[in-house]
């Protein structure tokens, strides 16, 4: 597959398509937020965490399952109906898991586990791609923040309803709370793309054999492309070694379920409220004056800091302040700096690339680090907590290694067009 261009001017006026997408991402994340408490609180509460690398493990053959299918949902059904069904099938698989863990079905809260990983990937890209779709460069600097503030405000509000009712009504029925968001969401994700006019289809030829679904040629070839897949890689094996070492020393200090799941619900909720404070100040600050590059440098060598702490003291309270620094930075820096760098790309790249790199690499690279970590303990025992933010130290500089030669989009670069080619 050639990549192209799209070489007509974008919508005239954004605004309204862009505020409904963004609407549909809100609710969406908000159900998420409850959904990643939940799940990983009742997957605590029927398997040891030991057993988490295990269940991360399995993640990227859902992945690339969920790649394959999203690419045949795009060639036949365009974006628009393919959002809808993502949201709607979400919805259906989250609300029939809930209901089999309730039931002690064997295997459900495993199910429930790696689907919650897996599906909000899918959506919140897709969210992306829509808005990447409208933008340009200068307009993703300026507003990419905000953005990211509002759909945080859904994360928020998601987090605090867990936190006050999980005790009340059970983990399980929480994800039903969640499912009936992310069904809801899909109204006004049909919403936006109504207002934005026909929606953007390929202007080259569709997939025909299997690398095409995964647009493997960009990223073997494309510069950008490639560079965002190796920083993906070394992202998310540093954010899995966090995870795993956060949910140890908490299944540890913390052994009953819904209480365990009302303190993830406020963790996450105080995470989204710092990263919301970072999207409204931070990113409109550091996107309009600091080169993408280099802001992609800095993220790396800020998280290395601040493992060294956690290495000299594993402990509970340093874990948990590590794992929610770099989930702060990741929910609004990182992600506002890395859409910036997809506006000026084409269609295949925004949409099957990003796939690729923002959904099947990004939690593939989880389950690759899960499976060495999941042998490693099966071969030395329960590895020492001090061991993962020391791995992150060195897994940081390699990632900053990534960061350089970065291309920098111009400002005004690849307006895009929402007609039909």
């Amino acid at each position: 597959m050639t990549p192209v261009s799209d070489p007509q001017p974008a919508l005239a006026s954004p605004v309204k398509p862009v505020m409904a997408i963004v609407a549909a991402g809100t609710l969406a994340m908000a159900g998420y937020e409850m959904v990643r408490s939940a799940a990983a609180s009742v997957f605590l509460a029927h398997h040891s965490a030991a057993r988490l690398p295990e269940a991360l493990m399995l993640v990227p053959l859902a992945m690339f399952a969920f790649t394959w299918l999203f690419s045949m949902a795009l060639k036949h059904m365009g974006a628009a109906r393919t959002f809808i069904s993502t949201l709607l099938l979400s919805a259906l698989v989250l609300a029939a898991s809930a209901t089999a863990v309730l039931h002690d079905i064997p295997g459900s809260a495993f199910l429930l586990y790696i689907f919650a990983q897996a599906y909000i990937v899918f959506i919140v890209e897709e969210v992306w791609a829509f808005i990447n779709s409208l933008f340009v460069p200068a307009q993703g600097k300026r507003w990419n923040g905000m953005i990211t503030a509002v759909s945080t405000a859904g994360s928020i509000t998601g987090g605090i309803v867990t936190g006050r009712r999980s005790v009340a009504i059970g983990s399980e029925r929480i994800v039903w709370i969640a499912a009936g968001l992310t069904a809801a969401a899909s109204i006004l994700g049909w919403l936006a793309f109504r207002l934005a006019g026909k929606q953007p289809t390929p202007p080259d030829r569709p997939p025909e054999k299997l690398a095409d679904h995964f647009a493997w040629d960009l990223l073997r070839t494309g510069p950008t492309i490639r560079r965002l897949a190796m920083i993906v890689v070394a992202a998310q094996s540093v954010a899995v070694l966090l995870d795993i070492a956060f949910h140890q020393a908490l299944q540890t200090a913390v052994p009953q379920q819904d209480p365990r799941t009302a303190l993830l619900g406020y963790f996450w909720s105080a995470v989204n409220l710092f990263a919301l404070a970072l999207q409204l100040g931070a990113c409109p600050f550091l996107l309009s004056r600091i080169p993408i590059r280099k802001i992609h440098g800095a993220i790396p060598l800020l998280f290395g800091a601040a493992a060294l702490a956690a290495v000299s003291l594993p402990v509970l309270p340093v874990l948990a302040g590590v794992f929610f620094l770099s989930k702060t930075v990741d929910y609004s820096v990182f992600r506002a700096a890395k859409e910036v760098l997809y506006i000026p790309l084409s269609f295949t790249a925004r949409y099957r690339a990003k796939m690729t790199v923002d959904a099947l690499i990004y939690r593939s690279s989880k389950g690759v680090v899960s499976a060495l970590l999941s042998l490693a303990n099966r071969a030395f025992g329960l590895l020492p907590l001090r061991l993962y933010p020391l791995l992150v130290v060195f897994l940081c500089g390699g990632w900053n290694r990534f960061t350089r030669n970065l291309p920098e989009p111009p400002a005004s670069a690849g307006a895009k067009s929402m007609s039909s080619s």
